[in-house]
C-alpha cells in the first residue's frame, strides 16, 4: 500500500471517530448523523457521555436551517457537508493523541452581501442530587473555554470522575444555565440561549444551583464572524476529556495552536506504518488487511491509568471498551505483527496484574475496578508462544511465568477435582459462547442462570486451553532457568492429552465432545469447539477423516459461510440469531461467530500443514477466503466490517446489535500464518504459503529484530532479509531459514 491507507479506507457510510486514548465517538444507535456538531454520545472508556456537543449559526439571532450534501470517512476524518440559501458548511470531526474531539467548521458565503454571523458551541449535561447518578459540576467558564467536572456512573461500579470541557476558537462570551429537564435534543429553540443571544454576544453569567440540583446544565461560547461575498472562513470547535482540569485546558489549548486534522491523519498514518506493508491482488483481501489494523488502533487503549497498567485494545465499542480476557488472546496473536511488541504483551500483563488470590484471571477490567464475578477461558499459552516467537523476550517471560503458573494451578484444584485431565466450565457466560445446546446438556436450566457457576461440563475448550498453557509453561520453565518445573508441566500437558482421546474422542462418530462429569459420558453435541483438538498436536492422522466428514459437512458446519457455531442439525439451531424463539443478542446455537471461525481457520491450516494434506490446504484457503468476504456489506469491498456475529446462509451481519468494528478474533494473524505462510520456530522460520490465487507484497515483516519481505507477482517469488535476497524462484514453495 504505497499510497495513503487512510484513501484507500475512504467510504460514506461509516461515522466512528477515534485514535485518542481514553475518549471515542462511537455512537451504536446514532440519532443526528445529519446534523451539525457531535450531538451523539461519546465514549470515555466503556462510560458514556451523552450528548456530546453541538453549534448553531446565527444571523440576527436565528439559526440557520441545513441540509446535509455530503458525508465521506477515514479512519482520521469524518466529513460532512452542508448547505442553506446563504452559505456551504464543511465540518472536518476528528480526535487527536490528546482526546480531543474537535471540528474544523468552514463556513463560505455564497451570496453577494457581507454577512454578520454568531456561532454558538453549546452542550446540555446532566445534573443530579442523588450520588448514585451522573451528575456535572462546573469548574470554570471563560470567554472561549468551559471547563466542568462529571461524574459517570454505570451498573453497580463505583462512579468516575472525569473532567471536560468546550473550547470555541475566538470565543468572546459564554453562559452557563442551569435548566429543569426538558427534551436534550440539539435543537436551538430549546435552550435557554435562544433567549439570552443578543447581538453582543451571550449574557457571560453562571446558574449552576436552585431548589434542587436535578436537571439540565447548559453550557455555550459564543464567537462573531462577518464574511464577504464569496469569502470562506474556518474556526476550531470541541471537547476534550481527561483525567484533571489542567489536562482538559492544556489539550484544548494545544488544538487550538494546531492543525487537529493533519494531528489526527499523523496519528493514524503513523500507526499504519508500526505494520508490515501489504498490498495484493485480491481486492478483498487486501481491504480487510488495513481495515483490521484500523479496528485495532480504534480500540486500543493505550492509558497506563487505573486497572489499566499497560497498553492493550479493548473488545470493541461501550460496554466491550474494556479488556476482556476472551478477546486478549486474539489481540496478542495480531498484535505480534507490529513493529513493537508493547500491546502484544500488555494484553497479557494487564491480567495479571489483576490476578484473583485463587489464581483465576477477571473477565473484566474496567478503569476502577474489575469484575468481581467474572471470568472467560482463553489459550494463553499458544498466545504468549506465539508472541515470543516474533518477538523473544526472557525478561517479559519472567515476568508473566508466576502470573501463570497460578493460572494453570487454579485449573487443576478448582477445575478439575477429579484429577481427570478435563476441565470444568461452570456457566455458559465463561466461554463467551453463550445460548447453545452444549449447556443444555448437563442442565435444563443452564440458558436461565446467570454468573453463578451453576452448571458442571468438561469443555473442549477450557481443556485444550489448558493444554496449550501447560505445554507454554514447560517451554517457558526451560527458557528463564526452572527446569525442575519444565517436566511436571510436560506431565501435566500429556495427561491433557490422553484425557482428550480417551474421553472425549467418540471412535463411532469420529468426533470429540464435551463430557458430562456426572458419569464422564459425552454430549453428542456437535458444536465448533469440537475441532479445536485439531489446533494441537493431540491428534493424528487417524481423526482427519473425521474432521472432514463433520467441518466440511454442508449438512453440519459447512454452510455457504462457513461455520455456525452449533452443527445445522442441532436441536436448538437457528440461523436467525433466535434461542427457543426469541431473537438474543449473542446467541451461539447457529450463528457464525468470527472468534470462532478464526479457531476453525486454525484447525483446517495447522492440520493440513502437519499432514502434508493438499485437501485441508485448499479448504483453508477456499473457508479464509469466505470468511474475509463474509464480513463486507452485502459483498461490496469497499465496505467492509466487523460485527459480532452473522447468518451462515446469506452472511448478514448482526447489525440490529450497533457494534461494528468488534475486535473479539484474529484476522491478520491468518494472512502471516498461511497466505504468506509463516511458521516460526526457536532457531527458524518456515515459509509455506497455501495456495490462494492472488499475487502479494508484504514488506517490513519484523522478526526477532530483523526485517523481511516476500513478494509473489505470480510468476516470480522473492523472499528477502535485511534488504537482501535469500531466495527467488518461479513458483510458491516451502523453505525454511536461520531466524
Amino acid at each position: 500500500m504505497e499510497n495513503s491507507v487512510l484513501k484507500f479506507l475512504k467510504r460514506s457510510d461509516k461515522w466512528y471517530i477515534g485514535g485518542g486514548k481514553k475518549l471515542t465517538w462511537t455512537p451504536p444507535f446514532p440519532s443526528f448523523l445529519h446534523h451539525p456538531g457531535l450531538w451523539d454520545n461519546a465514549g470515555y472508556y466503556d462510560l458514556r457521555v451523552d450528548p456530546g456537543f453541538t453549534y448553531d449559526i446565527l444571523e440576527n439571532g436565528n439559526p440557520y436551517a441545513w441540509k446535509q450534501t455530503k458525508r465521506e470517512w477515514t479512519p482520521a476524518c469524518w466529513t460532512c457537508a452542508y448547505e442553506c440559501d446563504d452559505l456551504i458548511l464543511e465540518e472536518e470531526k476528528t480526535l487527536t493523541p490528546d482526546d480531543f474531539l474537535g471540528i474544523r467548521v468552514t463556513l463560505t458565503n455564497r451570496t453577494e452581501r457581507p454577512l454578520t454571523l454568531q456561532t454558538v458551541l453549546w452542550t446540555a449535561q446532566k445534573r443530579n442530587e442523588d450520588e448514585t447518578l451522573e451528575d456535572t459540576q462546573l469548574i470554570r467558564r471563560q470567554t472561549d473555554h468551559i471547563v466542568y467536572k462529571k461524574r459517570l456512573v454505570k451498573g453497580i461500579r463505583k462512579p468516575v470522575t472525569v473532567y471536560a470541557g468546550l473550547t470555541l476558537q475566538n470565543g468572546r462570551s459564554a453562559n452557563v444555565s442551569f435548566s429543569e429537564n426538558t427534551g436534550n435534543l440539539p435543537y436551538w429553540h430549546l435552550t435557554p440561549f435562544y433567549e439570552k443571544l443578543t447581538s453582543d454576544g451571550l449574557l457571560n453569567e453562571e446558574n449552576t444551583d436552585g431548589i434542587t440540583l436535578n436537571g439540565l446544565l447548559y453550557m455555550g461560547i459564543e464567537a462573531p464572524h462577518t464574511l464577504l461575498p464569496g469569502q470562506a472562513k474556518s474556526f476550531l470547535c470541541g471537547m476534550a476529556m481527561g483525567s484533571s482540569a489542567e489536562a482538559v485546558e492544556n489539550a484544548m489549548r494545544r488544538s487550538l495552536e494546531t492543525d487537529i486534522v493533519g494531528v489526527s491523519a499523523q496519528n493514524w498514518e503513523s500507526h499504519f506504518s508500526s505494520v508490515p506493508l501489504f498490498s495484493c491482488t485480491d481486492p478483498w483481501l487486501e481491504k480487510y488487511y488495513w481495515y483490521r489494523w484500523y479496528g485495532l488502533r480504534l480500540f486500543t487503549l493505550d492509558t497506563q491509568e487505573g486497572k489499566m497498567r499497560y497498553p492493550a485494545i479493548a473488545e470493541g465499542l461501550e460496554y466491550f471498551r474494556v479488556l476482556i480476557t476472551y478477546s486478549a488472546q486474539c489481540h496478542m496473536l495480531e498484535t505480534r505483527w507490529m513493529r513493537e511488541d508493547a500491546i502484544a504483551k500488555g494484553s497479557l500483563r494487564n491480567f495479571i496484574e489483576n490476578q484473583r488470590t485463587d489464581g483465576s484471571f477477571v473477565g473484566h477490567i474496567y478503569l476502577n475496578g474489575v469484575q468481581e464475578n467474572g471470568f472467560y477461558h482463553a489459550d494463553w499459552g499458544r498466545a504468549l508462544r506465539e508472541t515470543q516467537a516474533v518477538h523473544p523476550d526472557i525478561e517479559y517471560l519472567k515476568t508473566v511465568y508466576e502470573g501463570l503458573k497460578r493460572y494453570a494451578t487454579f485449573f487443576d484444584e478448582i477445575r478439575d477435582r477429579e484429577n481427570s485431565g478435563l476441565y470444568d466450565v461452570v456457566d455458559q457466560f465463561e466461554t463467551g459462547q453463550e445460548y447453545m445446546s452444549r449447556y443444555q446438556a448437563v442442565d435444563e436450566m443452564a440458558d436461565r442462570y446467570g454468573w453463578i457457576n451453576n452448571i458442571r461440563l468438561k469443555g473442549i475448550d477450557a481443556t485444550i486451553y489448558i493444554y496449550n498453557l501447560k505445554k507454554a509453561l514447560a517451554w517457558a520453565a526451560d527458557k528463564i532457568g526452572k527446569g525442575e518445573e519444565r517436566d511436571r508441566w510436560k506431565a501435566g500437558a500429556e495427561k491433557i492429552r490422553e484425557a482428550v482421546l480417551s474421553e472425549m474422542w467418540d471412535e463411532e462418530d469420529e468426533m470429540f465432545y464435551d463430557v458430562n462429569p456426572r458419569d464422564f459420558s459425552r454430549t453428542k453435541i456437535k458444536a465448533a469447539v469440537c475441532f479445536y483438538p485439531y489446533m494441537t498436536d493431540i491428534v493424528s492422522e487417524k481423526h482427519l477423516p473425521g474432521l472432514k466428514k463433520h467441518l466440511l459437512n454442508e449438512k453440519e458446519f459447512w454452510t455457504p459461510y462457513p461455520v455456525p457455531a452449533t452443527a445445522v442439525g442441532d436441536l436448538y439451531f437457528d440461523p436467525w440469531a433466535q434461542w427457543k424463539g426469541k431473537r438474543h443478542n449473542c446467541p451461539w446455537n447457529g450463528r457464525v461467530w468470527p472468534m470462532t471461525n478464526s479457531h476453525i481457520a486454525d484447525a483446517l491450516g495447522l492440520s493440513a500443514r502437519r499432514f502434508s494434506d493438499q485437501e485441508l490446504r485448499a479448504k483453508t484457503v477456499e473457508f479464509i477466503n469466505k470468511f474475509v468476504r463474509m464480513m463486507f456489506f452485502e459483498g461490496d469491498v469497499e465496505r467492509p466490517n466487523c460485527f459480532e456475529h452473522y447468518n451462515p446462509f446469506n452472511g448478514k451481519a448482526s447489525v440490529y446489535r450497533g457494534v461494528d468494528d468488534y475486535q473479539h478474533s484474529w484476522v491478520v494473524d491468518l494472512y502471516f500464518r498461511y497466505l504468506i505462510g509463516l511458521t516460526i520456530g526457536e532457531t527458524q522460520i518456515e515459509v509455506d504459503p497455501f495456495p490462494f490465487d492472488c499475487a502479494y507484497d508484504v514488506k517490513g515483516v519484523l522478526i526477532a529484530g530483523k526485517r523481511w519481505d516476500f513478494s509473489w507477482d505470480g510468476q516470480h517469488y522473492t523472499i528477502s532479509s535485511e534488504g537482501k535476497a535469500l531466495h527467488r524462484d518461479k513458483q510458491r514453495r516451502k523453505m525454511a531459514f536461520d531466524k
